[in-house]
């Protein structure tokens, strides 16, 4: 009897042993499970400032990344207003890709918000996009505000020009590779891939395009130098006379004498800007007011580089004819 009473009181101290011994086996299991999953997921964190490189980075990027946009589709990038997410987006990149020329020049008020270091101007993870660009529309002289909002590093808008997407990846494959050198031969094998896919889709838009060669087309922003000379138009004016500022009645007066003596066909207008002045003119010189997405995503359907281009050039293409 009493050898039995002292087994009795023994088991509930085996127990407590053996549970404990469970809990400790499953919280090692636990954080080797942690462990692994963290070891298994080392893609890198990107932000890129605006649609068009979200888009081309995505593209060199694959499943290497995962790539976040801080200006949104369909965004005036001129009317850009810092919040608390993009500050936090940037503050847990690795590699930052922006447009430079002082388009995205907002990205340093995050920047500075984010007290990420690896985010600040001439680091290796920021990615200058517009490196080795043949920059149109840079400026001379005296600038100041008072001739309006206006880029005096040049004309930012250099994706529009499919010629410049080979620069543009390579800069951003390069700053990638920087961060993550052992993943350098996929991220070029994809941007090469992509870049096929430009090229087929560029025959098939100069193709297009060839029968307007020459023609003039009137914007309402300064916005398509580099799409201009990619397919052989001709700028022959633009609606605004200082960027940001409207345009004076003797500027618009002007204008349309302008565009009746070339018979311009053509208005493109940014489907951002108020388009009550841009009707107008159209009324009055018999030109088609065509309403355009400047960048990538605004419209359904546009949310990579080549339907962006594959809508633009059938769109102008079609008001051309």
């Amino acid at each position: 009897m009493l050898e039995l009473g002292l087994r009795r009181l023994a088991r509930p101290a085996t127990s407590r042993r053996l549970a404990l011994a469970l809990l400790g086996a499953l919280a090692l299991s636990v954080t080797g499970t942690a462990s692994m999953l963290q070891a298994a997921d080392p893609k890198l964190r990107v932000v890129a400032t605006l649609p068009d490189l979200f888009i081309l980075t995505r593209a060199v990027a694959g499943d290497l990344a995962t790539v976040d946009l801080i200006a949104r589709f369909g965004q005036n990038p001129h009317d850009m207003e810092v919040r608390p997410s993009q500050i936090l987006m940037v503050r847990r990149a690795d590699v930052l890709v922006r447009n430079g020329l002082e388009e995205d020049a907002w990205i340093d008020v995050m920047v500075h918000g984010a007290a990420n270091p690896r985010m600040l101007r001439g680091s290796p993870s920021v990615v200058e996009a517009s490196q080795g660009i043949e920059v149109l529309k840079v400026l001379t002289g005296r600038v100041d505000r008072s001739i309006g909002d206006v880029h005096p590093l040049g004309s930012p808008h250099y994706t529009l020009d499919p010629d410049n997407v080979a620069l543009v990846t390579a800069n951003i494959v390069a700053g990638l590779t920087r961060a993550a050198p052992e993943q350098a031969r996929v991220l070029e094998a994809n941007r090469q891939g992509f870049l096929e896919k430009v090229a087929e889709a560029d025959r098939r838009w100069k193709s297009a395009l060839a029968p307007f060669r020459g023609a003039g087309i009137v914007s309402y922003h300064d916005s398509w130098p580099y799409f201009y000379r990619a397919f052989g138009l001709v700028e022959a004016g633009v609606i605004e006379d200082r960027p940001g500022i409207p345009p004076s009645p003797q500027h618009l007066a002007n204008l349309i004498r302008s565009m009746r003596e070339q018979k311009v066909k053509v208005i493109l207008h940014e489907s951002w800007y108020p388009s009550d002045v841009t009707s107008r003119v159209a009324k009055e010189t018999g030109a088609k007011m065509v309403v355009v997405a400047q960048s990538p995503g605004a419209l359904k359907g546009t949310e990579d580089y080549i339907a962006h281009l594959d809508h633009l050039v059938s769109a102008i293409a079609a008001a051309l004819k």
